[in-house]
């Protein structure tokens, strides 16, 4: 999706492989970190093209629109990924006390600030199903502000998806704290920056993100944002397994450059993901303030939705449930004949899973076959 009202409709609803909105400064720094990922001389071309007059909007965007303001509250969904994050995500921004990054602003950061009214009046409306699932997504939804900053420069693990055999070396990047001083102060302007446009969109109002990347970063979000919130959800470990393999296959194949991920690296690359994120979670978690803390089972939301988000609202201390409860409940009442992906594993992928996330199945209280979750 380029930005250009006249041709969005089209690459809405047909994304083109290799569409990633990158700044010329974002691809340069690519090209650098994976130098040893060679890309076909067309592909170069375009993003440098494109890159470039990317980089200019990017400049004419922020002369032109509001300055970017420090967002009255912000409010982080965290998680593993395919724990429900999308679904949490979607009932929190129904609250029309709280704003949000949209699809649009998230593949197009460079010029939303300019466009984003009046693509959404004219494009609004149309709806694809997500590629890793049947969910449906339009350019107003609420979206992973990851790719926002993956597009704008900023380190991130999603840069695994147009390199997907330097996975691992992308992963490494997910917290900033790991990663040498200027680029984690690169990201912090990036991101801070970002925050601010989204948040001028609609003064006063908290902002919501989601984006699994952000689990790995708690302890440098607190510091960011001393007052921010955290609501962090989790689900059973066999069903995240799965699914997040399907999720990865699915993302490889819209975005790599260089060719697809091997399949048991692949595997093992996601075991080895959620438990560098539940150590980081571990050291960061602790030293959050219960009201800046929820924790919320994804078996229970979809058992219970009304009932956990009014237990998540009055836990944090947040506005506006009385205001979001009709939409919330329109919104599952339309989701009523969803029905999510099944996947079959094998007797001996479940052995190495149980095996691999022993501490993360003790942990939640999760059993090792797949049932619903007893408190």
């Amino acid at each position: 999706m380029w930005g250009f009202p006249k041709t969005l409709m089209t690459t809405f609803t047909q994304p083109p492989r290799h569409r990633l909105n990158l700044t010329i400064h974002a691809w340069h720094r690519l090209r650098e970190v994976y130098s040893d990922h060679p890309v076909s001389l067309v592909t170069d071309w375009q993003h440098r093209i494109a890159g470039t007059w990317l980089h200019t909007l990017d400049q004419l965007s922020h002369g032109l629109a509001k300055c970017p303001i420090e967002p009255a509250e912000v409010v982080f969904i965290i998680g593993h990924w395919r724990s429900g994050t999308t679904l949490l995500h979607e009932l929190l921004c129904l609250n029309p006390k709280f704003t949000y990054p949209s699809t649009y602003a998230c593949m197009n950061p460079q010029v939303f600030p300019l466009t984003e009214k009046a693509v959404l009046r004219q494009f609004g409306g149309g709806t694809i199903q997500r590629p890793m699932d049947r969910m449906t997504l339009s350019l107003a939804s609420p979206q992973e502000d990851e790719f926002a900053l993956l597009n704008l420069g900023a380190s991130s693990p999603y840069e695994g998806l147009l390199f997907p055999a330097a996975f691992e070396r992308a992963m490494a990047m997910a917290d900033p704290d790991d990663l040498p001083i200027s680029q984690q102060q690169k990201w912090i302007e990036v991101f801070s920056r970002f925050l601010g446009r989204v948040a001028v969109q609609k003064p006063g109002c908290p902002v919501v993100l989601k984006s699994p990347t952000h689990s790995y970063r708690v302890k440098l979000l607190s510091r960011l944002f001393p007052n921010a919130y955290f609501i962090h959800i989790v689900r059973h470990p066999l069903e995240v397994y799965a699914s997040t393999l399907n999720l990865w296959k699915k993302l490889f194949a819209l975005y790599s450059l260089t060719g697809l991920h091997d399949e048991g690296a692949l595997s093992r690359q996601v075991t080895a993901n959620w438990i560098a994120m539940e150590e980081k979670l571990d050291i960061a978690i602790p030293s959050l303030v219960g009201e800046r803390y929820a924790h919320v089972y994804y078996e229970s939301l979809v058992v219970q939705p009304m009932v956990e988000m009014e237990r998540i609202y009055g836990q944090l201390g947040l506005q506006g449930f009385n205001d979001a409860l009709p939409l919330m409940e329109g919104y599952l009442s339309s989701r009523s004949k969803f029905k999510k992906n099944r996947f079959n594993l094998t007797s001996s992928e479940i052995k190495i899973i149980c095996n691999d996330w022993q501490p993360i199945f003790e942990k939640y209280n999760y059993s090792r076959i797949i049932t619903t979750r007893r408190d």
